[in-house]
């Protein structure tokens, strides 16, 4: 794989970008315990999936009513205090991308990510400016781990499967991009991904800090 034809598909959240949606409920309500409760049993993982589909705020919470009836009170006030479950950037996961940008490596990002609460992110965000663009999952209503989303990314940035490294840190979600032909890579912490871009002869330093010394 010739480095200058390989791009790096970034996941956002929790490799670019800590989240948590406790701390946003935690918000909403005043306390941290009743906030984890909620989380276990009301807004599960499985209801934020249809909050990263979304892109109409009703329509969200009309289709969250419907599935489980009294729940959307906690989903509009996890909306309102979005901005709270977002913490400062993983500084050495952006290094990375500095790092390969400056070395001419195209870089995109592919998330599972609300269209109501991804508005203000990339402004908050600078090293989402070194992104190529990114696709979000409330954009077009689908969101990993189904395979049409990397499809839709592929056609949206011109991508070869060949020819690109997915960075994730949902293992069903490494999985799908695997079995779509994607060189697929589960995040667990920047000094690890440093490696295994490197041993993919990605233009990188060697070394735990890299060029930041973070």
């Amino acid at each position: 794989m010739a480095c200058h034809e390989t791009t790096v598909v970034w996941d956002l959240g929790n490799v670019l970008i800590p989240w948590d949606r406790t701390l946003a409920l935690a918000a909403a309500v005043g306390d941290p315990v009743e906030a984890r409760h909620l989380s276990a049993t009301v807004f599960t993982m499985e209801l934020n999936a249809l909050v990263d589909a979304a892109s109409d705020r009703r329509a969200l919470l009309d289709e969250i009513e419907r599935v489980s009836p009294g729940s959307s009170w906690i989903v509009e006030a996890y909306l309102d205090h979005f901005e709270v479950s977002l913490g400062a950037v993983i500084e050495s996961s952006a290094a990375l991308v500095e790092e390969l940008t400056d070395n001419d490596i195209r870089c995109v990002g592919l998330s599972n990510f609300s269209a109501l609460t991804y508005r203000d992110v990339a402004k908050r965000y600078p090293v989402l400016a070194r992104l190529d663009g990114v696709l979000i999952s409330g954009e077009v209503g689908i969101t990993k781990p189904d395979p049409r989303i990397y499809r839709l990314c592929e056609q949206r940035f011109g991508l070869d499967p060949e020819r690109l490294v997915f960075i994730d840190d949902s293992p069903a979600n490494v999985e799908a991009a695997s079995a779509l032909g994607w060189d697929a890579v589960l995040f667990t912490d920047p000094s690890l991904l440093r490696e295994q871009l490197l041993e993919r002869s990605l233009p990188l330093a060697a070394g735990e800090n890299g060029r930041r010394g973070h």
